[in-house]
């Protein structure tokens, strides 16, 4: 169950890093 939790978050965590580096990019650009 609280593996489960980890990954959710984990995935969370990487869908917003990836939205963070394409803002970054579209910014610059």
């Amino acid at each position: 169950r609280i593996n489960i939790q980890h990954r959710l978050v984990y995935q969370v965590l990487k869908e917003i890093k990836t939205v963070k580096v394409i803002r970054m990019w579209t910014h610059y650009e």
